[in-house]
């Protein structure tokens, strides 16, 4: 019985925890109980707990309650903690066998993205330029626009007019007004397309790996030469790759999944 009960104040307590996360200015007593229908002497005393431990702070001149950076210090261990090659080599490894494709997963840094694996199926494939290592801009490949489509446009403005915008090939997207009708295309299906932008004769459909708060920083694709990545091929490609996305994201997010 008290184990039940120590479980239950432990829900509790983070349910007010999540709802003081997502407020913006913070709350009242009133009103975290009003919102989880917990009574005023109970979300007291979770309260008082968590601010004597530091991650819930409150100002005593209005009685509001708000969570603290105690939490952005504990997120920041866990992420210089991941390992994220080991986190997606295995669903990479299966989503390479279900395709018959190059998979990629690669990170964002600055205005760039790094390729940091790669799977490459098949040995009579036509080996994909990439390698691990190498550094390619955002604006022109599908993994930096899949990334950039998970962030809000003040800061893909930023980038796209701190980066040295040119045609790496005859297809590649370099008018503004275009880039941007192209992130908000990404958005609304969920993943990128490189049409031959980065490399001739390559075609790459991609998606972002969302954090907690939606935004990425990291994204995976499936690469094949253009006479064999169709639209039709594309189409077929879409759920495996999306369904691994998840599978990740679910990890990352610890349980929350993609936003």
């Amino acid at each position: 019985m008290a184990e039940s009960s120590s479980v239950q104040s432990l829900d509790r307590a983070f349910d007010l925890l999540e709802r003081l996360c997502r407020s913006h200015g913070g709350m009242t007593i009133g009103a975290l109980s009003a919102a989880t229908g917990l009574h005023k002497s109970t979300v007291h005393r979770l309260l008082s707990s968590m601010c004597v431990r530091g991650y819930v702070q409150r100002d005593a001149a209005t009685s509001i309650y708000r969570a603290s950076m105690r939490l952005c210090e504990l997120s920041s261990y866990i992420v210089d903690n991941l390992d994220m090659v080991e986190i997606v080599r295995a669903p990479l490894e299966e989503l390479g066998s279900q395709t018959e494709e190059t998979v990629h997963l690669a990170m964002q840094e600055g205005r760039d993205i790094v390729y940091l694996h790669k799977v490459e199926r098949g040995s009579g494939a036509i080996r994909m330029f990439s390698r691990i290592g190498m550094r390619r801009p955002l604006f022109c490949t599908g993994v930096g626009k899949a990334i950039l489509a998970t962030w809000p446009d003040d800061e893909v403005r930023a980038v796209w007019q701190q980066s040295d915008v040119r045609p790496w090939t005859e297809h590649t997207i370099v008018d503004e007004q275009a880039f941007f009708a192209e992130i908000e295309q990404v958005r609304r299906r969920g993943y990128a397309v490189d049409d031959e932008e980065n490399e001739l004769g390559v075609r790459c459909i991609a998606a972002a790996l969302p954090d907690y708060s939606g935004r990425a920083t990291y994204a995976i694709s499936l690469s094949a030469p253009a006479s064999k990545m169709t639209d039709a091929r594309i189409a077929e490609l879409v759920k495996p790759l999306l369904d691994t996305r998840d599978q990740i994201a679910t990890v990352l997010t610890g349980g929350a999944g993609p936003r």
